[in-house]
């Protein structure tokens, strides 16, 4: 069943000299959910149509936005109207963020039971054909993932790089001591090159990063860089970038990683 969300907007207004206000209920998408196996419990989504949707033919992109707060479809809604990217936006919440996002348990990051890989397998063979079966996609996905959820998207890209066209993660990357894991997933992705073809990977960190006050993630996120441009080379698109002057999650990073993917695509 599909509900709206609705978006309560409190706008205060002057006039003359008497102040008044109003109410104001701006729809921001629609409440789906779907009953997982995988997972064993019913997850919900909201999904964000674009604003021609119902009264075009159009089939459009989708994008896949983790850590799935109305905040932060808001942000995704925002950025795709300032790129003037029409595309379906399809917001995940989360129900146990650390048991899905981390495929790994270590002493900087301490998870009681990894499972990375079952919400891979439900995003893969489960979220996507029932959104590819009730919404007109046209097949083109990207991910987006911030913090934790950056870590995802790059486990995602190495471990099941046909799931997704485009990956996108702000703040990603791994701690020093999570590296034999990253670097032996690394290795046997990489040993079949041609998964990665046509595939595009943008990366963020920041170099002011509270949470990365060694820049150990950076200093990781640097040794992947040269193993995909040594390794993969042109067989894909990948930026990693760095901020001086934001902290965590980088404000631009967001606008800057679906900028670049998009005019990858302007030029195909």
């Amino acid at each position: 069943m599909r509900n709206n969300i609705l978006l309560f907007v409190f706008i205060g207004l002057l006039k003359t000299s008497m102040g008044y206000s109003q109410d104001v209920t701006i729809k921001i998408g629609i409440k789906d959910s779907l009953d997982s196996k995988i997972l064993n419990e019913k997850r919900e989504l909201i999904v964000s149509l674009p604003k021609d949707y119902e009264t075009s033919n159009e089939t459009y992109p989708v994008l896949y936005v983790l850590d799935g707060l109305e905040s932060n479809l808001i942000e995704a809604i925002n950025v795709t109207q300032k790129l003037r990217a029409k595309m379906i936006i399809v917001a995940i919440p989360n129900t146990d963020r650390d048991r899905d996002m981390m495929p790994l348990s270590t002493p900087t990051y301490e998870v009681a039971h990894p499972g990375a890989e079952n919400f891979l397998s439900f995003i893969g063979n489960e979220l996507i054909p029932h959104i590819e079966k009730n919404y007109r996609s046209n097949g083109i996905r990207t991910i987006r993932g911030r913090s934790l959820s950056g870590l995802f998207v790059i486990y995602a890209f190495l471990e099941k790089p046909e799931f997704f066209n485009n990956y996108i993660g702000n703040s990603a990357g791994w701690y020093a001591d999570m590296n034999p894991y990253f670097g032996a997933l690394i290795d046997k992705a990489f040993t079949n090159k041609d998964q990665f073809n046509g595939k595009a990977l943008f990366v963020a960190n920041s170099l002011v990063d509270p949470f990365d006050p060694k820049k150990e993630v950076h200093h990781e996120m640097l040794d992947f860089s040269k193993k995909v441009e040594s390794i993969l080379g042109d067989r894909l698109s990948f930026k990693y970038v760095t901020y001086d002057h934001y902290g965590h999650v980088p404000y631009p990073s967001f606008y800057d990683g679906l900028k670049y993917i998009l005019n990858l695509s302007s030029k195909m």
